[in-house]
């Protein structure tokens, strides 16, 4: 749900309450259509309605889709098409770029043009095509299997990127701010948590029926089924499509601003760049230069993108190490025993504990961790968790790169077990828990109201950037002969990228520091209104 005036309302009813005389199953609520409260006949108000889980299940189902290919591709690539090594890890890695990069695109059309819900319908269609095709590449005997491999992982491609941001926006359109403000943050830690399902189940069940589900004669031949993976997925990704036409009619209705909001956004900052240095303006902040040129209300959402912006600079450097659970740990856990208490695990289905740590984290801290510390008078903003997840993160190669030392160390090959590298992957799992569901929050619910799904995008793309810079590092080969110096210099990399987070943080203005001190009370304010919520429920 699109509001444009969003701040204002949130000024005007932070503090309503709820009047005695509406009994007790009735509650006032913000109604989207109105600039008014309205009574709603509802016992509870729930935190996931029927909208949102149909949105979580979609994207359960496409993102065990998404993640299934990127699990074998590079395998398929080399095993299958008879690619060169090298030449696959470029296809690999240019199709995450392409599905990483896109939602900026997406969240202007959808932001400004068409809506969410619209944009999804349009370009769920050839995502839907590029699994067919990618599906018909895998039969024996077809001449143009490269050609269909590379037009399908575009098609992928854009279709994946194109809902990233999407997606999630329109899960979090469907609260009503500020009265859902505590459901909201339990909807990005759900997202999460059904995204990271579909990611568990997307590395474990395709190499799982590569080898073991061989239905034709051919698969019988070579020992491994492809045709088999890729039907799967596409049936997959076909129950992820039926699930979102499902809700077309609970989704709440969008109204898009019809402006191109990223240009007008670069306009408004070249226009005050260039009267601040051509024309010597004097003005205390160089943006207050296009006011005149833009209204004072979108100067200040320009403000307010910018100082988000300027907060995510450093995270790219997290993304480096996060994307590298599908290379360098898995290459590290070739060089380990994958033997477990008589069980043989495949080196690259190991990295699976990563998903399977974060499942079992995210209601730890939700129902545990995050309801203790309020009990004790803490409230972690969000760029607190961020800065403490990248001290994680930090941890987590510092791990890396001691094991890798001591495998270097050891003449035997093979003499540490495998699980020795489950503290790195903790590590890195809570650094995702806080970085990531908190970032996405953070972007999401300090976005100005025509920025959301931009900010969810930009936000999105840091892991593109990350890979990039994963491949750039790569190619300067600093360490080619000791491993574990790469680690330990990713760890290094990521404890300067700490830093600056912490420093940027505490470098904004006062009003920045008294949004932090407005969170906390405004959060505080609302877990006592759903505690008083919850005694009525159950004296009902």
């Amino acid at each position: 749900m699109f509001r444009n005036d969003l701040n204002n309302e949130e000024k005007q009813y932070l503090f309503a309450e709820i009047p005695k005389n509406e009994g007790k199953n009735k509650r006032k609520l913000y109604s989207s259509n109105s600039s008014s409260y309205k009574d709603i006949n509802v016992l509870v108000n729930p935190v996931f309605p029927i909208a949102v889980i149909l949105v979580l299940l979609s994207k359960t189902f496409e993102a065990t889709a998404a993640n299934g290919i990127r699990s074998i591709l590079s395998l398929f690539l080399r095993d299958s098409l008879m690619l060169s090594e090298r030449f696959s890890i470029i296809v690999l890695h240019t199709f995450n770029f392409i599905s990483q990069f896109l939602p900026i695109i997406s969240a202007i059309i959808s932001d400004c043009y068409l809506g969410t819900v619209k944009t999804l319908l349009i370009f769920f269609v050839p995502y839907a095509i590029g699994y067919f095709l990618l599906f018909a590449s895998t039969f024996p005997y077809l001449f143009t299997a490269h050609l269909l491999v590379y037009a399908s992982l575009l098609l992928i491609g854009v279709g994946n990127g194109f809902l990233r941001a999407c997606i999630t926006t329109l899960g979090a359109n469907q609260y009503i701010l500020p009265q859902q403000r505590l459901d909201l943050d339990r909807y990005f830690s759900g997202y999460y948590f059904f995204y990271y399902v579909g990611i568990l189940i997307g590395k474990i069940l395709p190499p799982y029926m590569r080898k073991s589900v061989l239905l034709t004669s051919y698969c019988m031949e070579i020992g491994e089924c492809y045709t088999t993976v890729f039907g799967f997925l596409t049936i997959t990704f076909l129950i992820s499509w039926i699930l979102f036409l499902s809700g077309l009619k609970l989704y709440k209705k969008e109204y898009p601003t019809l402006d191109n909001t990223m240009i007008k956004t670069i306009d408004c900052i070249l226009h005050a760049v260039i009267r601040k240095i051509c024309l010597k303006s004097t003005e205390k902040n160089f943006l207050d230069n296009s006011i005149g040129r833009h209204s004072q209300e979108f100067v200040e959402d320009v403000r307010t993108f910018l100082k988000i912006i300027k907060l995510f600079l450093p995270l790219p450097i997290f993304y480096a190490l996060l994307n590298q659970q599908d290379s360098t740990f898995t290459f590290q856990a070739t060089l380990t025993d994958t033997n477990i208490m008589g069980i043989e695990i495949q080196p690259d289905q190991f990295k699976s504990i990563g998903p399977i740590i974060l499942l079992i984290l995210i209601p730890i801290w939700e129902k545990i961790i995050t309801p203790l510390l309020t009990r004790c008078g803490i409230y972690l903003s969000s760029l607190e968790c961020m800065f403490i997840g990248c001290l994680f993160a930090t941890l987590s190669f510092v791990c890396a790169g001691l094991l890798q030392h001591f495998i270097i160390v050891e003449s035997s090959v093979k003499q540490y077990s495998v699980l020795w590298q489950f503290p790195q992957f903790l590590f890195i799992m809570i650094a995702e828990l806080l970085i990531s569901i908190h970032g996405l929050k953070y972007a999401y619910t300090n976005a100005p109201s025509s920025m959301k799904s931009l900010l969810t995008a930009i936000f999105f793309m840091n892991n593109a950037f990350g890979n990039l810079l994963v491949i750039i590092i790569t190619q300067i080969g600093l360490f080619k002969e000791n491993h574990a110096m790469d680690f330990l210099f990713y760890a290094f990399f990521m404890l300067i990228a700490t830093i600056l987070i912490k420093f940027l943080a505490h470098s904004h203005d006062k009003d920045f520091s008294q949004d932090i001190n407005e969170e906390k009370t405004f959060e505080a304010f609302i877990c006592v209104n759903e505690i008083q919520a919850s005694n009525m429920e159950e004296n009902i």
